[in-house]
């Protein structure tokens, strides 16, 4: 795996031409995540699971896209969002970007919900670039079908879980920087059908779910679930992959 944004160009283009031509952008967010995570949950679950995957692909890593489609967090101090149409315009261009230096597969990572639908229809507006395939996950299912049966093994319901800085969002966070996780303010936000919660979080915001930003219990989060959650996640992402 190679860190792209800590190479010279002249080392780039060399290892291009040895035919090392898979790179890894993660699209992550800044927003709150309930009174327990930091706003940069999701950006920091794109520098681990984008590195995770990388090293899997023998790949490089573009440095991680930190501000993601996050309208649906506005409701709660120092969340940073972009329009739909803006976050669309800086995935098709550096997919576009990439392909020009001489990548011909490019894999766009989301690490937050809201960014799945966005990236999807970003790849998909793309003209067709000869020999170069742009990849990504254009449907949230793919992170519940990752997190779903461990959380499932362990005896948690769904609701528990929940998606956004529930249970398996602080788990990962506990392994990834327990430092940054503050849980003697974890508690219970909205544990409701998660069906119905999922189209209104996603279409009125987080805030008319739950005062406290949370969707899911975490207090029953630990690491050791945590690891379960990321090597999950990255088996499913890197089988897709090299599956594309």
């Amino acid at each position: 795996m190679l860190h792209l944004e800590r190479m010279t160009w002249p080392e780039v283009r060399e290892e291009i031409s040895r035919g090392r031509t898979t790179v890894v952008v993660p699209f992550g967010a800044v927003e709150q995540h309930g009174p327990h995570l930091p706003l940069g949950t999701d950006a920091i679950f794109g520098d681990e699971i984008g590195l995770a995957v990388a090293e899997r692909l023998d790949a490089f890593l573009a440095p991680t896209v930190r501000i993601g489609f996050s309208r649906h967090h506005m409701a709660f101090a120092g969340t940073l969002s972009v329009d739909e149409a803006a976050f669309q315009a800086v995935a098709g261009q550096t997919a576009r970007a990439l392909a020009e230096h001489g990548f011909r597969r490019i894999v766009l990572l989301p690490t937050h919900g809201g960014n799945f639908r966005p990236l999807g229809a970003a790849v998909a507006a793309l003209p067709p670039i000869e020999g170069v395939k742009v990849i990504t996950f254009p449907d949230v299912g793919m992170l519940l079908n990752a997190i779903l049966p461990v959380a499932s093994e362990m005896g948690l319901t769904p609701a528990e879980g929940g998606v956004h800085a529930g249970e398996w969002e602080t788990s990962m966070m506990l392994a990834l920087r327990p430092e940054l996780v503050r849980m003697d303010r974890a508690e219970e936000g909205y544990v409701g059908d998660l069906a119905t919660g999922v189209q209104r979080f996603f279409n009125e915001g987080v805030h008319v779910l739950a005062d406290n930003g949370i969707f899911g219990d975490p207090r029953r989060a630990s690491a050791e679930a945590g690891r379960k959650y990321i090597q999950n996640i990255v088996d499913i992402v890197v089988r897709t992959v090299e599956e594309s």
